[in-house]
C-alpha cells in the first residue's frame, strides 16, 4: 500500500514538471476547469468538486462539471451553480491538459494571462486550491433541510445542549482495515480524554461505516451515542457538522465535517503519523490539514 501511495506521489511530481515545461495558449485567452472523474466516496467528491470550484474562482476561470457530479452532490448538498460550461461548450474545446494529482499543492497551477483548459483527474486533497473562497465552498456545501431535520432531531432528543458539549467523532474502518490504516483505540480513548478534561460534561457522537463495532467497543461509556443504522452518509456528515467538536481518524470524510462546522471556534482533533501528516495517505501536513487541525500527539 506504501508503495501505492508513493506511486502516486511520484506520478503527480512527474505531471507537475511537465506541466511547468508546458505552456497552451488559444485565441480566447481564457482558462477553464474541468471535472468529469467522479471517484471514491463522499469525502474524495467533496474534495474534487471543492478543489475544481476554488480553482475557478482563484483564477477566473470558466467552470464545467459533470452533471452526474452536481445531480449526486445535490441529494445532500444545496449546490446552485451559476453560469457553469455546458457539455455542448465543452466539446469544442480542442486541447485539454488531464493533470493528475493526489494531494500535492501546485503553486503555479495557472500562469498569468494564459489559456488553458485543464481537467482534474485524482483526488485533488488539498485545501490550499480553495481555502481562499472557503465562504463560497461553504455556500454550496449547505445540507437539505430534509437532512438538517433529520440528525437535528435525533441530537436534540438525546443531547441537552444547554448542559453538554457535543463532540463528533468519525471512525473510518470497512475497506481501511485492508488496504490502509485505520487510528487505534488507544487514540479515540485519549482524544475523548482531552475533551472530558477541557469541559464540564461531554456527549460524543460517533459515525463510522462500521456502527456495529463502534457500540461493542466505545458503547459502554454512558456519555457515547452512535447514530442510528438508518442514517445514511450525508446524515452522519451532517451530525458532525452539528457538533460544538470534532475528532478525527483516517479517511477524508470526518475531515470534512470538521471543515464544514457550523461552529466556527470548534476543536477539531486529528490522528496523524509522528511528523504530523495524515495518517492513511503520503502528503504534507501543510497541505492537507488546515491550521485550526491540531494535533493529539503534539
Amino acid at each position: 500500500m506504501l508503495f501505492y501511495l508513493l506511486n502516486i506521489h511520484l506520478k503527480s511530481l512527474y505531471i507537475l514538471q511537465l506541466w511547468k515545461n508546458k505552456t497552451i495558449f488559444n485565441d480566447t485567452k481564457q482558462c477553464r476547469i474541468i471535472l468529469r472523474e467522479r471517484s471514491g466516496r463522499l469525502g474524495n467528491r467533496l474534495f474534487m468538486f471543492a478543489s475544481a470550484y476554488g480553482l475557478s474562482l482563484k483564477y477566473s476561470c470558466q467552470l464545467y462539471i459533470d452533471r452526474n457530479i452536481i445531480d449526486e452532490l445535490q441529494q445532500t448538498f444545496k449546490i446552485n451553480l451559476t453560469n457553469l460550461l455546458s457539455k455542448s461548450q465543452l466539446n469544442n474545446f480542442t486541447s485539454i491538459t488531464k493533470i493528475q494529482n493526489h494531494c500535492l499543492y501546485i503553486s503555479n497551477l495557472l500562469h498569468a494571462n494564459n489559456s488553458y483548459s485543464i481537467e482534474l483527474s485524482g483526488f485533488w486533497q488539498v485545501h490550499k486550491y480553495f481555502l481562499d473562497h472557503m465562504e463560497q465552498i461553504r455556500e454550496q456545501l449547505r445540507f437539505k433541510q430534509s437532512i438538517l431535520d433529520r440528525v437535528k432531531n435525533f441530537l436534540e432528543k438525546n443531547i441537552n445542549k444547554n448542559v453538554s458539549t457535543s463532540v463528533g467523532i468519525h471512525i473510518r474502518r470497512g475497506d481501511f482495515l485492508r488496504v490502509r490504516r485505520v487510528s487505534s483505540n488507544k487514540y479515540i480513548f485519549n482524544a475523548m480524554s482531552y475533551f472530558e478534561i477541557k469541559y464540564h460534561s461531554v456527549i460524543f457522537v460517533i459515525v463510522s461505516d462500521d456502527k456495529e463495532y463502534c457500540r461493542k467497543t466505545f458503547g459502554e461509556k454512558k456519555n457515547v451515542l452512535v447514530t442510528p443504522d438508518s442514517f445514511s452518509a450525508a446524515d452522519d456528515l451532517a451530525t458532525l457538522t452539528l457538533c460544538k467538536h470534532t475528532i478525527l481518524t483516517a479517511g477524508t470524510f470526518g475531515w470534512w465535517g470538521a471543515f464544514l462546522s457550523q461552529n466556527r471556534l470548534s476543536d477539531v482533533l486529528t490522528d496523524s503519523k509522528s511528523d504530523h501528516t495524515p495518517l492513511d495517505a503520503n502528503c504534507r501536513q501543510d497541505d492537507y490539514f488546515p491550521s485550526w487541525f491540531k494535533f493529539l500527539n503534539n
